[in-house]
């Protein structure tokens, strides 16, 4: 392969007399690791370049340098190069990136490591290594680690005279878990690092801390993460490094761009041990894709008994009413709303405009959306926010008082809402009922004697393997309007995967159909658990990564009471039914309930359908 099959347009090119302190500006905007320097505009003669290191060599806010004065004149790389020739350049002079001139010395490009792994992945290339263990540096890694409270310039001599790439900022060398990574873009970014800046009293400011600059949160990867994964990631984001973890989440490594390139080329290190590889998502069999269906079939999918059979539970909206409920406002972002939903122990929030309205409702399956538009990534970009008017839900049905709760469940279920608005003969609101409320009114006023069995989802719908990816899990329950389904491997159980939960995992992909993961968020709800670090793993999701080990399941002859009680006791919205043998036969989750409900209601499917809420 050669540079010309790999190299880019520059996003912006430079005269030798630009001042030094506008091209760290331009690369704060363009985000671009190199820009060309060329003697006039005209000819496009090749002068010189900078990088991201020659952007931050002044520690002042004030400073006369031009780029003529810091411009390297090497590595330059020719557009009939080969690759390997340009990479043996690259790692010789310490740079990730070079630009690229014709036989006669005109500027036709710019090359970087990015750009070279990209063109790796698009032509099918495969990595010569398979796992991270076979690739990752460990040699002299203190030089790739700084503590969170050591001064800036510690890293910025490491970038300025030794060329690192990046640095993993960590805890402490004790607890090295890492909090962050820095890289010259990050003392690019920011301009509160410059440990020369004068005041009018000539004295020196304190320098900044590493944690003040550093770019919190790290991505990680594993010691039996796939190369190809890792590759991903980098050149979706730009990584320059990203660190390797052990099982108790310190570092023990890291991967750098460089590493990347050289396993396409060269395959793993010398001596290096390989670990095996993590296991991929297992395929889906075509009879366990989740087929289309309306949602009055839906809601008659769970053979239903006979309607003379049932008994009404004899209640009515306004006899279970909420008066109120959690609510943010539409202004706000959505990890705000994960917060208060956190903080006040609630899977539903209203939203409301400045005028106090309520114009929408913010539920787990709304912060599952959140994650599959921006995924994790987002909440360590300051300056990317992402506001709740983006997934919340504008369809929010209303129900009189005096309504069945029959009718409410259909409404609910019709409208595919979680929350429904309660009004008086006016049309004044005077309360709410979310879809738990439902549930337990059915379990604490039902007449009758209804089983588990009766309204247990078969197993064949609502049973995934443990392996099974976890887009094709959340595909299925989105499908089927399923909250819960049981993920076991023939009778035996390992748990389930609970919608109230799967928000609080932090998934990505989940609504976008991939097969894979690239990323989850690990810190866990765990009570009273010790927070270490704050970062993003690098793995394959699948069902096991996001289920919640089941204690007991429910017996077929368990009554909605028992059922909904065990629920609760385990905090999911759904468990697996057994027979008397032990045999897993379905699972029951707060929809299959809800179903029940909807199929006795007075009213039909096509009278309820509720128009999106005006803003």
């Amino acid at each position: 392969m050669k540079v010309w099959e790999v190299l880019r347009e520059p996003r912006t090119v430079l005269l030798p007399n630009t001042p030094l302190v506008r091209v760290r500006a331009i690369m704060r905007l363009t985000e671009e690791r190199i820009i060309p320097i060329v003697k006039d505009e005209k000819t496009r003669k090749l002068y010189g370049f900078v990088t991201r290191i020659e952007a931050i060599i002044p520690t002042s806010t004030r400073s006369n340098l031009r780029v003529a004065d810091v411009a390297r004149d090497l590595p330059v790389l020719k557009q009939t190069d080969s690759v390997d020739r340009a990479v043996k350049l690259l790692r010789e002079f310490k740079t990730d990136s070079a630009p690229v001139v014709d036989d006669e010395g005109r500027l036709v490009g710019i090359v970087t490591y990015t750009d070279i792994i990209r063109a790796f992945m698009e032509r099918g290339f495969k990595p010569k290594a398979e796992t991270v263990s076979e690739i990752m540096t460990t040699k002299n890694l203190d030089k790739y680690i700084v503590e969170h409270n050591e001064k800036i310039n510690k890293v910025w001599s490491r970038f300025v005279f030794r060329g690192i790439p990046g640095i993993v900022v960590v805890r402490s060398k004790e607890e090295p878990y890492p909090v962050g990574v820095i890289t010259p873009y990050d003392l690019i970014r920011k301009g509160r690092w410059r440990f020369h800046r004068e005041i009018k009293h000539g004295k020196i400011v304190t320098q900044a801390k590493v944690k003040r600059i550093m770019t919190r949160g790290a991505v990680v990867a594993t010691p039996d993460t796939p190369v190809e994964m890792v590759a991903k990631v980098m050149v979706e984001n730009d990584f320059s490094i990203i660190p390797v973890v052990d099982e108790e989440g310190r570092v023990i490594g890291v991967v750098t761009q460089e590493d990347i390139v050289r396993t396409y080329m060269e395959g793993a290190k010398p001596g290096a041990v390989r670990v095996a590889p993590l296991p991929m998502p297992k395929p889906v069999a075509v009879e366990e894709r989740p087929s289309y269906m309306t949602e009055q079939q839906l809601i008659t999918e769970v053979a239903a008994r006979p309607k003379e059979e049932y008994k009404e539970i004899g209640i009515t909206a306004g006899d279970i009413a909420r008066e109120e409920l959690p609510a943010i406002s539409i202004n706000d972002t959505v990890e705000h709303a994960r917060k208060e939903m956190l903080r006040r122990k609630t899977n539903y929030l209203l939203v409301v405009d400045e005028a106090g309205r309520i114009v929408g409702v913010v539920s787990k399956w709304n912060m599952l959306k959140a994650i599959a538009l921006k995924g994790p990534i987002w909440r360590r970009t300051v300056h990317d926010k992402f506001f709740i008017d983006y997934v919340m839900s504008k369809v929010i049905p209303k129900v009189k008082a005096d309504e069945p709760l029959e009718n409410v469940a259909l409404k609910m279920l019709s409208n595919q809402a979680e929350v429904v608005i309660v009004e008086d003969e006016n049309g004044e609101t005077i309360g709410f009922i979310t879809k738990d409320d439902l549930v337990d009114a059915y379990a604490a006023h039902h007449i009758g004697d209804v089983r588990a069995r009766d309204l247990v989802v078969p197993r064949k719908l609502s049973t995934v393997h443990p392996h099974h990816s976890l887009a094709h899990v959340i595909n299925k329950m989105r499908s089927l309007l399923l909250d819960a389904v049981t993920v076991a491997e023939g009778n035996i159980i390992y748990g389930v995967v609970s919608a109230n939960r799967l928000p609080f995992i932090a998934t990505e992909d989940s609504l976008r159909a991939r097969k894979s993961r690239r990323l989850i968020w690990v810190r866990r709800l765990v009570r009273a658990g010790i927070r270490r670090a704050r970062f993003v793993k690098i793995a394959p999701l699948v069902a096991a990564d996001a289920m919640t080990p089941v204690k007991k399941p429910i017996r077929e002859d368990a009554t909605i009471v028992e059922a909904v009680q065990a629920m609760k006791e385990q905090g999911v919205d759904g468990l697996p039914v057994v027979d008397s043998e032990g045999r897993l036969i379905g699972t029951l989750s707060k929809n299959s309930i809800l179903r029940e409900m909807a199929r006795h209601a007075r009213i039909r499917v096509e009278e309820v359908r509720e128009r999106p809420a005006e803003a």
